[in-house]
């Protein structure tokens, strides 16, 4: 006898089954129509659907394959083997509501051997998913990373997933011992649990089936209805976030009209219906796996900021708030919501800490490493644009940096004039687009503030000079019409000054018609790059390393002096994860004979940041152990002579750390090297 043909307390099964079906249906659908509302509620307007076919592409890599799972392959493989539970089940209940509805229909709809096949798949499938889970509960209790937080929800899922695959067999087991089945053939796991179950009177066997065939689909029931209310939520909102997923360049900040946003005397967020709706589905989405921290900077030095604790503070205010934020969107202006806004606790300075809002370098590791495309960076960077414009509140020492930019073009606050002081130690003429003929050059070389005014940037200024002359490249600057290019003020909020800058810059170059940029600060290079086309400044912007390995691949350069040197490298994060330029220096190093490169365990994607990123190059750091000297010590420690780099921030912060600490290896330019290599 089928499950829902017998009768409950006076109801045909099948009826019974219907109520339970109906009220987890209405359940969910209520739940999820709140979570919708949530997400949706206020906020700016983003579009998310253009470039399809790229977005289903990566659905199918990181969503159906999870590509970015298996950079742990243990990991990796219980996510898929859990995943392809998921899929199959979810054909499974389809199909065992459909018998519980209609006990003796069969499946009318599905040819016998599709239907075979599917029992063999699905039988497979139940097993490798219930391995899955014991995997999974393996690395979380025997097998611990750092980045796993003990989770009784974690558990909870976990018993609740190999549950449901066990009740399925158990109850599968049970019914193939009560009469002949034509299925026992494509069903060897069922098979073998009904083999356990064998001796058992044919009253407990179908107690037995009846049993776990109800708690089976319960189950399911009470598990689709508690997701939501879970940081398993992601198993819903996962491959939607993934499909909306950023596509633009990685180092790219949204850009917003400055001017309505000050018609609107609305800057950045103050609160959580300031964010976009796919901001607030990144917030649902998180799955507090801890791979966003694993080289995390400020995580690994003590600061108050971690991503997955960042983005849980998140969801927690979200959530407490979600009957104020829905009201407010949806225009109910009574009495209780006034009250419920006014006594709502703040999210900057009250949720999360202004600390946490100023420790982000900005270096984009969390966003390389999560598996589900959540991006961090932006809503920090919205939080300090809030701060900077609305509240004018940011650590003073921002502050220096700001009326530098303003009034000289540089943080540094040192003379615009000074600008081109840097060449007068060449040997060979530098002329400023002023001086060149029209059409003269081949390409603009934009030195950026470090390397104008800082010294060891201005040795790096000399070199790529250098360079750029013996290879017959024809270049001009800019002198004292460069001005800062913005990076530092956007990224600490202060967005009205990035933008006057932009333009600023962008009208200078395009008057002098400038087609062709090379740049050694990567701060420049991701700035002009990626986020002027905003503002009508399209550039074909190359790093100095990028120029100068093609010119040695194409034999215009001849690095053959012999340099016996053991060096390291250090990618910097604005060339590397914003940008993916890693082969570059390296490929410089490799054309130097005598270099040996040894490579740091911490390199390339999963490289650290320096601490200088997201403007915190003019703040101070008083929270933890230093960025730069944690960094500095791995770089030590491989027993190179040198730390090769390829950005003025990081020479900075390496040499100071190598200065702090007491290290032995000395910071330098990939491209000094090159040049002394000439």
């Amino acid at each position: 006898m089928m499950p829902t043909e017998a009768t409950f307390l006076g109801l045909p099964g099948s009826l019974a089954f219907l109520l339970v079906l109906t009220l987890a249906v209405v359940l969910f659908a209520w739940t999820a129509s709140r979570r919708w509302q949530l997400m949706t509620a206020g906020g700016p307007s983003e579009v998310r659907w253009d470039r399809p076919w790229e977005r289903v592409r990566g659905l199918f890599e990181l969503g159906i394959l999870q590509r970015k799972m298996f950079r742990d392959p243990y990991a990796g493989l219980y996510h898929i083997l859990i995943f392809s539970g998921f899929v199959v089940l979810s054909v499974r209940t389809l199909s065992l509501a459909f018998e519980g509805l209609f006990p003796k229909a069969g499946m009318p709809f599905l040819s016998p051997g599709f239907w075979q096949a599917y029992l063999l798949v699905k039988d497979v499938v139940l097993a490798t998913t219930f391995v899955g889970v014991l995997l999974a509960l393996g690395r979380r209790h025997l097998f611990k990373k750092e980045r796993l937080d003990a989770s009784v929800d974690a558990d909870l899922i976990l018993g609740l997933i190999g549950f449901l695959m066990l009740s399925d067999l158990l109850a599968g087991g049970a019914r193939m011992n009560l009469g002949p089945h034509q299925s026992a053939t494509w069903e060897p796991v069922t098979r073998v649990f009904a083999a356990f179950l064998e001796g058992m009177v044919p009253a407990s066997l179908q107690a037995t089936y009846v049993f776990f065939w109800w708690t089976h689909l319960i189950a399911i029931f009470v598990f689709l209805n508690y997701l939501p209310y879970a940081k398993h939520f992601h198993v819903i909102t996962a491959l939607p976030n993934i499909f909306f997923r950023k596509l633009d360049p990685p180092g790219k900040l949204r850009t917003f009209d400055i001017e309505k946003a000050a018609e609107a005397e609305r800057f950045g967020v103050s609160k959580l219906e300031d964010f976009s709706w796919k901001q607030r589905l990144d917030i649902f989405t998180c799955t507090e796996c801890g791979r966003c921290r694993e080289v995390c900077p400020t995580h690994l030095t003590g600061k108050p900021l971690t991503p997955k604790g960042f983005m849980v503070d998140l969801r927690h205010a979200l959530y407490h708030d979600a009957n104020a934020i829905v009201d407010t969107a949806s225009g109910r202006g009574d009495a209780r919501t006034e009250q419920t806004q006014a006594e709502r606790k703040a999210l900057i300075g009250g949720w999360i800490d202004l600390e946490t809002v100023w420790a982000c370098t900005t270096c984009r590791y969390c966003e390389f490493a999560c598996p589900v495309t959540i991006t961090y960076t932006d809503k920090l960077i919205d939080m300090r644009r809030y701060l900077v414009l609305e509240r004018s509140e940011f650590p003073k020492e921002a502050q220096t940096a700001f009326n530098g930019m303003e009034r000289q073009g540089n943080p540094w606050n040192l003379a615009a004039a000074d600008r081109g002081a840097w060449t007068e130690e060449l040997p060979f003429p530098v002329l400023t687009m002023a001086e060149a003929a029209a059409g003269d050059i081949d390409i603009l070389f934009w030195v950026g503030c470090a390397g104008s005014y800082e010294d060891r940037g201005k040795k790096v200024s000399r070199a790529l000079a250098t360079l750029l002359h013996e290879a017959g490249v024809k270049f001009a600057i800019l002198g004292a019409e460069e001005t800062c290019n913005g990076d530092a003020a956007r990224r600490l909020g202060n967005e009205y000054l990035f933008q006057t800058l932009a333009q600023q810059n962008i009208e200078t170059l395009n008057g002098y018609g400038v087609k062709k940029i090379v740049t050694n600060c990567p701060h420049c290079f991701n700035t002009m790059k990626n986020e002027y086309p905003d503002f009508g400044g399209t550039f074909e912007v190359v790093h100095g390393t990028e120029l100068v390995a093609r010119l040695v691949e194409e034999g215009r350069l001849k690095l053959d002096r012999r340099i016996d040197r053991t060096v390291t490298f250090h990618d910097a994060c604005y060339l590397g994860r914003h940008n993916d330029v890693y082969e570059p220096p390296r490929a410089i190093l490799s054309a130097i004979p005598g270099v040996t490169v040894r490579e740091v365990a911490r390199k390339r994607e999963t490289g650290m940041c320096c601490g200088a990123g997201g403007g915190r190059m003019w703040l101070d750091e008083k929270i933890g152990t230093r960025i730069n000297q944690v960094r500095y010590a791995e770089l030590d420690a491989v027993g190179a002579e040198g730390i090769g780099v390829s950005c003025p921030f990081c020479m900075v912060m390496l040499g100071n750390a190598k200065t702090e600490t007491g290290g032995r290896a000395d910071a330098f330019d990939v491209l000094e090297l090159a040049a002394e290599a000439l």
